[in-house]
């Protein structure tokens, strides 16, 4: 079991916290400004909420040599971009609107989406460093949303203290220092707020793949139900490399969603290099 400790020994500026083997220090920015950060919290929430593994990802293969450029999932929605060995990732970044829901009709609330960027977890499915938000839509038609990090498999933490709601611009910026450490910053456009975590001793990365997704995520085993979504933009999104490559949605990979009856409820399709639409169907 994990423990789960926060420092008050530190300036007010920082809060740290550390688990059994991960650690991470926190601190929070106003325009650019630190803040107190006495305010600043982490509750930890089970791992695999929001992630899942490249093996739930199903591809049609035309040639065993190329990537295919739609593919089909039963949680993922989005874009997914692959690098090579010898040409590590190294800075994922996504600008898009924290999930505007509706509730599909038919399907029982609470409803959800979470929208997040991430590095690994698909052809490396054994670790996701990966940030976003999440909203959930309850009966009456009443929205929430929360700001959250993951490192897979190790932990999980939404993140008290930076403020978001349903159709507010964020921005997620996760760079990956080496194999085992980084850096990710999540910030609330609308309000000028940041919150940025350093980590260290994660679970081991590959830095080949990067990922800007909707998710129909699970939570206790199950999957949640989706709700139905405003058309949800990744804008002057992409990645770079170990030898300073520039990585966006060309060539990549649109996943659609699709459930267990075969119906496709969301689909991904790129405009240009650094901007890919995510829609919703019925």
């Amino acid at each position: 079991m994990w423990s789960f400790v926060r420092s008050v020994s530190l300036a007010s500026l920082v809060a740290t916290t550390v688990t059994a083997e991960l650690s991470f220090k926190a601190s929070i920015q106003q325009e650019g400004q630190d803040v107190d950060a006495s305010a600043l919290d982490f509750v930890r929430i089970p791992a695999l909420q929001h992630g899942k593994h490249a093996s739930r990802l199903h591809r049609n293969h035309a040639k065993t040599e190329e990537r295919d450029t739609i593919s089909y999932s039963s949680n993922w929605c989005g874009a997914s971009q692959h690098t090579t060995p010898a040409d590590s990732i190294t800075n994922a970044i996504g600008y898009f609107t924290v999930p505007d829901l509706t509730l599909r009709p038919g399907i029982p609330a609470p409803q959800f989406a979470a929208a997040w960027v991430g590095i690994d977890g698909a052809e490396c499915n054994t670790t996701l460093l990966q940030a976003g938000v999440t909203t959930v839509v309850n009966s009456n038609g009443g929205q929430s949303s929360s700001a959250w990090w993951e490192w897979y498999p190790e932990a999980a933490f939404n993140i008290d203290g930076l403020k978001v709601k349903p159709g507010d611009w964020v921005s997620v910026n996760i760079t990956a220092r080496d194999e085992t450490s980084g850096i990710v910053v999540i910030t609330n456009s609308e309000q000028g707020t940041s919150v940025t975590m350093e980590i260290n001793n994660g679970p081991k990365l590959c830095r080949r793949d990067v990922e800007w997704i909707v998710e129909d995520f699970y939570q206790a085993g199950e999957q949640v139900e989706l709700a139905h979504f405003s058309d949800l933009w990744f804008v002057d999104s992409g990645a770079t490399t170990d030898r300073g490559k520039s990585i966006g949605f060309d060539g990549a990979t649109m996943v659609h969603l699709q459930d267990s009856d075969g119906s496709v409820l969301c689909t991904a399709e790129p405009y240009d290099n650094s901007n890919v639409v995510i829609v919703s169907h019925p």
